[in-house]
């Protein structure tokens, strides 16, 4: 299995892979971004092409594009390598009991799913939706380029098409039943379909797999039911992380640096079609914090485009707040009261366009919201803008953009900047005491603290084991180099050494199974890497030459080193016999030998 792993990685380009989660920007010999695993201000997540690999300095997480997956998708390490083995073209060689895994796993899953959209997709287009639904949803300003490019479906009215379409082709109830598509009658005694008579809008995940749907009931349908009904809970879909259009809007969301959110999916589609195809919407809940994780993977800027009703501003104000928290650029675009984006779809893109070019800051926005609200010529309105204002302050957790805003608020309501600070700071101390800082900045925090090197030896030798990590040819002549017996016990104690021996032709870090192992070497490779020294030569030949050379003085300088370990060592057992013969003479003039050797304090005399 090894040698798939190795072709997978030959195969998959890391720089691109990683750039479809994450904006990635080119700095020296590698690419940066803003780290996708934790909160961060400035970019400390690297990757570089040549070796195949990534690492953040900010959290410590690193590895090969394998690790990458693990993390990012928490899938197991088998799972990774059926889905990297297809990305990359790669046959895995078959095991016995594939057949009976394959049945259960999530590969099997998936195939379920893209037939059953193929089925919904037929029924719109060339079945019974094509008289009335498709219709209706192309006088809705969707083209039919549009309804085929998200693949819109239809779920006829009727108990078991899906079911019995499904069977048909092999899969057992247990399975249709495992994607949310069906649900078992009450005593346990047979299924039917969950969707029936309604237009079937499909949801992606970031690979292009189908994971579930939102189902929308059929014009003059049954509309004493929900309006929207959403897949539940499944193995493959999860509400809380879903985002309906991301698969098609995740590279305009990288190029652009900031995402759109719609209300509905429709509005996603009208938007699409004008040319903003960054847009997504969230997919039968309120908009959470995970789904601003993936958004802020791509760019720092989220514009909420939110109906002008009651309930749309309301979940605007509450999206507000959870982006701010994210440290994300937050901008609101306003409509026409009554109308959403799918409606002014219908009256030309450029309307679009301009709304979404005349957005507005989010804080300035709701501090204008809040003023018309309450007025400001009274002190009982001023009171209930300043409170109003402050909860949503208390969610910036930059102190200059906490502060531009206090500015701001101040100048609008004609209230001292100081008392308004104070009852703003109050209020964001009292948060924090309540839930804690970000796992971001904890995480920031904890590693910052850490030390860095340890005694001149073991720097020394993490700097050796760092540079047989980066270039095979410097660990083949180093192996071979280090003809000293106490210098390669030394080596051998670092816990990365083992793989450096192991390794053969490979490199190290496809050996390593260890997360934290991977963590270290990942680290210890980008230090090098990004090292003043070999940083500044552009040519691979000189900075092969410039680690040689880095190579031969580190390790004369541990061997001087390891030779005054050894030189205190036979003093302190001088000194022993020396007190015990008390002879002050040689004590005197060995203990000033190492004082002078070590350049610290004197041994113990016990």
């Amino acid at each position: 299995m090894n040698g798939s792993t190795e072709e997978i990685k030959a195969r998959i380009n890391i720089v691109e892979f990683i750039g479809t989660y994450v904006r990635l920007e080119k700095s020296g010999t590698h690419w940066k971004a803003c780290c996708p695993f934790h909160q961060e201000r400035s970019p400390s997540f690297m990757v570089n092409e040549e070796k195949a690999m990534w690492h953040c300095f900010g959290c410590g997480k690193g590895g090969d594009v394998f690790a990458f997956v693990m993390e990012m998708e928490g899938l197991d390490f088998r799972e990774t390598l059926v889905m990297l083995a297809q990305k990359a073209g790669v046959e895995l060689p078959k095991y016995r009991n594939d057949v009976k895994e394959e049945r259960g796993n999530k590969e099997r899953l998936f195939e379920l799913l893209e037939l059953s959209a193929k089925f919904y997709e037929k029924q719109l287009l060339d079945g019974s939706g094509q008289k009335n639904i498709l219709p209706y949803l192309t006088g809705r300003g969707l083209s039919l380029e549009s309804i085929k490019r998200f693949h819109l479906g239809y779920a006829p009215e009727g108990w078991r098409h899906i079911f019995d379409f499904l069977q048909e082709r092999g899969f057992r109830p247990e399975e249709i039943e495992q994607t949310g598509l069906i649900l078992k009658k009450e005593g346990g005694m047979g299924f039917y379909d969950r969707f029936r008579d309604r237009i079937m809008f499909p949801i992606y995940d970031i690979f292009g797999h189908v994971i579930g749907y939102s189902a929308r009931v059929a014009p003059g349908g049954d509309e004493s039911q929900a309006k929207y009904i959403n897949t539940p809970e499944t193995v493959l879909y999860h509400k809380s992380k879903a985002l309906y259009g991301l698969f098609h809007a995740k590279q305009a969301m990288k190029q652009t640096g900031k995402t759109i959110i719609v209300e509905g999916n429709t509005d996603v589609i009208a938007m699409h079609q004008a040319g903003l195809e960054n847009t997504v919407a969230v997919s039968g809940t309120a908009l959470t914090a995970e789904q601003l994780t993936i958004m802020k993977r791509y760019g720092n800027q989220v514009c909420l485009f939110f109906d002008m009703d009651g309930a749309g501003q309301k979940a605007a104000r509450k999206s507000a707040e959870l982006a701010l928290a994210k440290e994300l650029e937050v901008r609101i675009i306003a409509l026409p009261f009554g109308k959403d984006a799918a409606e002014i779809g219908r009256e030309g893109g450029e309307k679009l366009q301009a709304a979404v070019n005349q957005s507005v800051d989010a804080l300035e926005y709701f501090l204008k919201q809040s003023v018309e609200t309450n007025g400001k010529e009274t002190p009982q309105g001023k009171r209930k803008i300043v409170e109003d204002y402050t909860t949503l302050l208390t969610a910036v957790t930059n102190p200059i953009e906490r502060a531009q805003a206090i500015k701001a608020l101040a100048r609008e309501i004609e209230m001292e900047e100081k008392l308004i600070t104070s009852i703003v700071n109050k209020a964001f101390l009292e948060e924090t005491r309540k839930n804690g800082p970000a796992q971001g900045e904890r995480q920031r925090d904890s590693f910052e603290a850490a030390p860095v090197f340890g005694k001149r030896s073991e720097m020394l030798r993490e700097q050796i084991v760092a540079l047989m990590l980066t270039e095979k040819e410097i660990r083949e002549s180093l192996l071979r180099s280090v003809s000293n017996t106490e210098t390669r016990a030394f080596l051998e104690k670092h816990p990365l050494f083992f793989f450096l021996l192991q390794s053969g032709g490979k490199e190290p870090l496809s050996i390593i199974e260890d997360a934290e192992l991977k963590n270290e070497a990942t680290r210890l490779t980008f230090r090098i890497l990004e090292s003043p020294e070999v940083a500044s030569i552009s040519e691979k030949e000189g900075k092969i030459e410039k680690m040689q050379e880095m190579a031969k003085r580190y390790s004369e300088e541990l061997q001087q080193e390891i030779t005054k370990r050894e030189r205190l060592i036979s003093i302190e057992k001088s000194l022993r016999e020396a007190r015990e013969k008390k002879d002050k003479e040689e004590e005197k003039r060995l203990l000033a030998e190492f004082v002078a050797l070590s350049g610290s304090g004197v041994p113990s005399s016990e």
